[in-house]
């Protein structure tokens, strides 16, 4: 039997069709031939390897025997690949198959036409390399521009054409509905809602991904570590690159307004995706953020303190879980004993704590946190709103202005080594007055935040909490305490509280 074999990746204007290589492949068997022919297709398949479905099903026939000539428009239609060519032509050599190309006239039962068989494959392997370099390089500059990259808007915005220098692009709008329930995951994150509570809210609501798919805590995470969304500023800048990821615009581009694309290759990246920066590239978008970069690095840092203490507050026997702490550096842990629960300090377990043994029992502490803790909110409802505002534009300009003054210290750290004595002090003038300069700029920057409401760094309903705390459950009190408390320390029966925003 002959069969012919077709195949397209995608529909171009300068593409050879399914139909017009069936026909020009027709054309090579002879009229007088009464053998039978059959077609293989496959549209949609890139030929760079052999995992398609039609040409399995042929290659199973050719197995069995049932095939004497296989009829290609073009070499590459059946593989671009030397490899898989190579293995492919050790199978048709084993079942005495003849293949004919109709753009490249060649008789493989020759050894010249083995061999320009061969050579062609080679030069078609390096075309298809080359087609990829030029595809990742278009790629890489693109993204190193801000310009879309392709794929869906990500949730919250919606795409829209633009222009650019003249050429029509695309970017991100602000879809209204969906920036909302964005705005909602970002902020009942980090007042301690989980994950899993998230996403299960989500698809109560029936909201779903962009995707059209349900929720589930590795979709919702993703989303809350995208930069994409951020109104990046100067401390936007220092955290991406604090956390390894190469930054194509300087500093003075983080203006407070525009999100960030990322890009990089996804077989370089070590875990899920925005788990580290290290193989990432960031610009900064032609789109408008939509979340406030206060709030977004309040979500960054509450991962980051989760995942470096795992282990911590996940106790179901007290709410302050994970928060006290002895002051020989160890945490306290609950253990019920009847109906009493005690606190015992896990220096103990290999000596290292040098205070007395004492038996604190967990409910007490509770009282006097507790007391503590309404006091404090209290006094917070007094000053402010719990609500987190936007970046004040003055202190994101000075802090702009100590990025540069450390860059330029750090260049006349780095010529120092290389400069005469005399240019050295010369250098270490220039350096100390660069660090007066800076340290006046911080100085500056504390006393504007100091008439900045303290309570912004805490996001929790303050009205709700002072009035309903004796009816929450052990896991909203543990949330609450978690989002207001940095830590509780116990020195022998002394009790400090040191609360996030003091």
């Amino acid at each position: 039997m002959q069969v012919i074999y077709v195949r397209q990746s995608v529909d171009k204007k300068d593409s050879i069709s399914i139909e017009t290589q069936i026909e020009i492949c027709r054309g090579k068997i002879h009229s007088t031939n009464t053998e039978e022919v059959k077609v293989y297709s496959d549209k949609g398949f890139s030929g760079k390897s052999t995992d398609r479905p039609e040409f399995q099903n042929m290659m199973k026939e050719l197995r069995k025997g049932q095939i004497s000539k296989i009829i290609i428009y073009k070499l590459d239609r059946i593989s671009r690949s030397l490899i898989d060519f190579l293995n492919m032509r050790l199978e048709f050599s084993k079942y005495n198959v003849e293949l004919v190309s109709c753009m490249e006239d060649f008789d493989t039962s020759t050894s010249i036409g083995k061999l320009m068989l061969n050579m062609l494959m080679m030069f078609a392997e390096m075309e298809r390399e080359t087609i990829q370099k030029r595809i990742k390089d278009n790629y890489y500059a693109r993204g190193e521009k801000g310009l879309y990259l392709g794929g869906h808007a990500p949730f919250g915005y919606r795409k829209i054409e633009t222009q650019l220098n003249g050429k029509k692009t695309y970017t991100f709008a602000e879809d209204p509905e969906e920036s909302e329930i964005l705005k909602q995951m970002f902020e009942d994150y980090v007042s301690g809602v989980s994950l899993a509570k998230i996403s299960k809210v989500l698809t109560e609501n029936k909201v779903n991904t962009f995707r059209g798919n349900k929720w589930n805590g590795n979709s919702v995470s993703r989303i809350l570590k995208n930069p994409v969304y951020v109104k990046a500023n100067a401390e936007v800048f220092n955290f991406l690159l604090s956390k390894g990821a190469t930054l194509n615009n300087a500093i003075e581009d983080y203006c407070g307004e525009n999100g960030c694309l990322t890009y990089g290759a996804t077989c370089e990246r070590t875990g899920g995706k925005f788990a580290n920066y290290n193989n990432y590239y960031v610009t900064i978008g032609l789109h408008k953020g939509i979340i406030e970069p206060s709030l977004w690095l309040a979500v960054q840092y509450t991962f980051d303190s989760k995942s470096n203490h795992s282990n911590l507050g996940t106790g179901s026997l007290t709410w302050l879980q994970g928060l006290i702490k002895c002051n020989c550096g160890y945490t306290y842990y609950v253990k019920k004993c009847n109906k009493y629960r005690y606190l015992y300090c896990r220096g103990r377990k290999n000596n290292s704590c040098p205070y007395p043994h004492t038996m604190l029992e967990a409910g007490k502490v509770e009282e006097i946190v507790e007391s503590e803790l309404l006091t404090y909110l209290h006094h917070l409802k007094d000053v402010s709103t719990s609500k987190i505002q936007k970046d004040n534009p003055e202190i994101n300009v000075l802090k702009m202005s100590v990025a540069k003054i450390d860059e330029k210290i750090n260049r006349l750290i780095n010529q120092l080594s290389e400069g005469s004595e005399i240019t050295s002090q010369y250098l270490n003038k220039s350096i100390e007055e660069l660090h007066k300069e800076k340290i006046g700029i911080v100085d500056k920057i504390s006393k504007i935040q100091l008439h900045e409401n303290k309570v912004n760094e805490i996001e929790v309903d303050i009205d709700n909490v002072l009035d309903n705390w004796g009816i929450f459950e052990l896991e909203e009190k543990k949330n609450i305490a978690k989002n207001i408390i940095d830590k509780i320390v116990i020195e022998d029966r002394s009790i400090s509280i040191k609360c996030k925003c003091n």
